[in-house]
């Protein structure tokens, strides 16, 4: 769910983060209220499969109300992953290549985790997931009723489709640091992108859009392709922007990115 508003309130407790759960949602209130459905036992479920995934957590992460949905946990000193897209290369791909493990692991799961690259933090050398809420429990998820919605289910549940965004946003964000990216960076992200995806899975909406900012990103990375072209596709297949169109729009917009797809493949 790159690129989303933050689903919590949070207060700082000395030490200590308190985070809330606001189900009143902008990007699918209806699926954010259905992930809590299950209250402190699903979330405290959620919580032991990501552990058993090998993801790393706060200390002292822990449940501490149902309603609203909330947990507390230790205040996680580091680095924003994020600025390392620019400060460190090497690292930022390190952590990248953990994310993406971390996501094929919990694939036969039922729990994903959200990759906004902003939930992520470097601390002590390793790279922790700072934000849970909301728990993304496959089980728990409701029919899509429109695109925008058919779009954040895959964002949210998709193995195929998160990676496909995780590794564009990556790339993106080392697009847009002064500093030369090593060959060797691009073809470990692009690896990355390639494990487990199925030839044809990444055709049909919504996975044609994040796998084709993912190549297109990496391709600029490489130097064959502009990196204003990346900006504007990027602009093109923005999530929030589709969030906020009519429906009518984006059925429109689907068809417009489509074309868009065709058109740099052939070029």
């Amino acid at each position: 769910m790159s690129g989303h508003e933050g689903f919590a309130r949070q207060l700082r407790e000395g030490d200590h983060v308190i985070k809330l759960m606001e189900v009143q949602h902008p990007a699918n209130a209806s699926l954010i209220a259905a992930m809590v459905t299950g209250g402190e036992s699903a979330m405290d479920a959620y919580l032991a499969t990501l552990r058993a995934a090998g993801v790393t957590l706060p200390a002292d992460l822990a449940v501490i109300s149902a309603s609203p949905l909330a947990v507390r946990h230790r205040w996680v000193t580091g680095l924003a992953l994020l600025d390392q897209a620019g400060d460190d290369q090497e690292r930022f791909v390190s952590a990248i290549t953990e994310i993406t493990h971390w996501l094929r692991m919990l694939d036969p799961a039922d729990a994903r985790i959200d990759t906004n690259l902003a939930n992520f933090v470097l601390a002590d050398g390793r790279v922790v997931l700072v934000d849970v809420l909301p728990p993304l429990i496959p089980s728990l998820n409701a029919e899509p009723s429109n695109l925008f919605e058919q779009m954040f289910s895959a964002l949210c549940f998709d193995t195929t489709v998160i990676l496909q965004a995780t590794i564009g946003y990556a790339a993106r964000a080392m697009l847009g640091s002064a500093k030369r990216v090593a060959a060797s960076q691009v073809d470990v992200l692009t690896r990355q992108l390639r494990y487990g995806t199925c030839p044809g899975q990444e055709r049909a909406f919504p996975a044609s859009w994040f796998s084709a900012r993912a190549e297109l990103a990496l391709h600029a990375l490489a130097g064959d392709a502009q990196p204003e072209i990346v900006k504007s596709f990027f602009a093109l297949t923005s999530v929030r922007v589709f969030r906020e169109l009519p429906e009518a729009s984006r059925a429109r917009r689907v068809t417009q990115v489509a074309a868009a797809i065709r058109e740099l493949g052939a070029s």
